[in-house]
């Protein structure tokens, strides 16, 4: 089993851990949401950014094992239900690639 140690991580500048190319890529995803979905979209982003950034991992370059072990963590650290997994963790997979173009 990989933990998160084992992995490479991405390089990202612990002083500006959030580069202007990330905080674009995250207004122009948010954009397409109104209402609660956009609520609920950047609740989930908060919080898997915040996560990222605890980790020193730059967002734009996390893989799946990355995605993995954020999945594993909201499951067994933050308890969260299910559904919530389930919904965070399947954004996460549809957002990185459109954050990264």
């Amino acid at each position: 089993m990989t933990n998160f140690a084992e992995l490479a991580s991405a390089p990202c500048d612990p002083v500006v851990p959030v580069t202007d190319q990330l905080r674009l890529a995250v207004a122009a995803y948010l954009a397409r949401f109104k209402g609660s979905s956009r609520y609920h979209t950047d609740s989930d982003l908060r919080c898997y950014l915040s996560w990222c950034s605890e980790r020193r991992l730059d967002p734009l370059a996390a893989r799946r094992p990355h995605l993995e072990l954020y999945i594993r963590w909201m499951q067994e650290i933050r308890r969260y239900k299910p559904s919530t997994v389930s919904r965070r963790g399947l954004r996460r997979s549809r957002v990185l690639p459109d954050l990264r173009h």
